[in-house]
């Protein structure tokens, strides 16, 4: 499929849930990378690079992904916010115009929301 072998960066701070979608992931043939539940943690691994997209929560323990969110635009990599946030409530515009997959969702919806970012780059 098209997201086979794609590096996924997974930014979540809820153990079970960055369990989850890591296995979910790991289902579509992806390569999971983290998970990450921490802006600095998050920036490094883009730091290393080679990363096709990344799932974000929005709310990290209270801190913003804003920052993570300026990173993947700088490098022009596409990421989707999975966040419990509805609306246009997320602290930036970017965080707002990205595509969003509200918690909880079900398993087709990641694989939908992930092949509309990634399918374009292709």
């Amino acid at each position: 499929t098209a997201l086979s072998g794609k590096k996924i960066l997974v930014v979540e701070d809820e153990w079970m849930i960055a369990q989850h979608l890591a296995m979910l992931l790991e289902e579509l043939e992806c390569k999971v990378v983290g998970p990450v539940a921490n802006v600095a943690d998050a920036l490094a691994k883009l730091a290393e690079g080679d990363i096709d997209c990344a799932l974000i929560d929005a709310n990290l323990n209270g801190t913003s992904s804003a920052a993570i969110v300026d990173a993947l635009n700088t490098a022009c990599l596409p990421f989707i916010m999975v966040t419990g946030y509805s609306g246009l409530e997320l602290p930036t515009e970017a965080m707002n115009a990205a595509p969003r997959l509200k918690k909880p969702f079900a398993d087709y919806e990641l694989r939908k929301t992930l092949l509309g970012v990634i399918e374009p780059r292709l």
